[in-house]
């Protein structure tokens, strides 16, 4: 949500005097005519906490090993949250290695396109007695918390769910999210890194591709490869995120430097003609 941009890249600077936060939660409240307060962004999702003298992103301070990550997959009926509709949620709680809880529910559609059946297998008789997108989604809303969301390209996950939950009447999110996507590019070595391809490479086997809970479960396997190439100045969750967005792809490095290489031997050549 915008509105609580600032904020939250602040929090991300480092930890606020109380008194300058709450200055901020005064402007907000002010200018967008919002009920708001510390226990309010913690339920959007937001992993803040109140110490003694400032108030700081949990995610700052965890260790990116010991933090709790909600990673999750979704199905669709298309590819729009406004005009389509999730019809399978699924997700994993995982902390140190382990699924520490689950998530996994079909979601009640009138509708499916048959290339949706064909990718997925799912068919317009599985999603007759699921439950409504509200109430899956306020289920999930409840299973996430403030943990970090995670999911092989979060752009798209992320947004389809805050997008729906905007419009069943629910509030947006407001969770530190991951990209498993961009953290394999800058930490594996591979072709291509979506899904199926690094499932391959990994030897990867959980169940079938593109249903919501099995996806969700790869993802996790992809996150621990991912864990184990990481450069020692990573340290919390908050390097974790920032590294997985700005750091250069594997083997960038190697080939500039390569690339030096060959240059200098050029000119070495040069003055040996001259």
């Amino acid at each position: 949500m915008e509105k609580f941009d600032n904020l939250i890249n602040k929090l991300q600077l480092g930890d606020i005097p109380k008194e300058e936060f709450y200055g901020c939660l005064h402007r907000i409240r002010k200018n967008f005519d919002l009920d708001l307060d510390l226990e309010t962004l913690q339920f959007y999702g937001l992993p803040v906490e109140e110490g003694d003298d400032s108030v700081y992103l949990k995610t700052r301070h965890n260790h990116y090993r010991d933090e709790t990550y909600c990673i999750v997959d979704i199905e669709t009926n298309g590819n729009n949250p406004v005009k389509n509709q999730i019809i399978e949620l699924g997700a994993i709680k995982y902390r140190n290695g382990e699924v520490v809880d689950r998530f996994e529910s079909y979601v009640y559609a009138d509708y499916i396109p048959q290339a949706i059946v064909r990718l997925t297998n799912i068919e317009q008789s599985d999603l007759a007695d699921a439950p409504s997108l509200k109430k899956v989604l306020y289920d999930f809303k409840l299973f996430l918390g403030d943990a970090v969301f995670v999911a092989h390209n979060v752009k798209f996950d992320y947004h389809f769910i805050s997008t729906s939950m905007k419009t069943v009447g629910l509030e947006e999110l407001l969770n530190r999210k991951l990209c498993t996507v961009d953290l394999a590019r800058k930490t594996i070595k591979a072709e291509k890194h979506g899904l199926a391809h690094l499932r391959e490479v990994l030897e990867i086997e959980c169940g079938e591709h593109h249903r919501a809970y099995a996806d969700a479960i790869s993802a996790a396997k992809v996150l621990d490869a991912c864990f184990e190439n990481l450069p020692e100045e990573v340290i919390t969750t908050e390097d974790l995120i920032a590294y997985s967005k700005h750091a250069p792809r594997v083997g960038t490095k190697r080939k500039r430097k390569r690339g030096a290489e060959t240059q200098e031997k050029r000119k070495k050549e040069e003055k040996k003609q001259a």
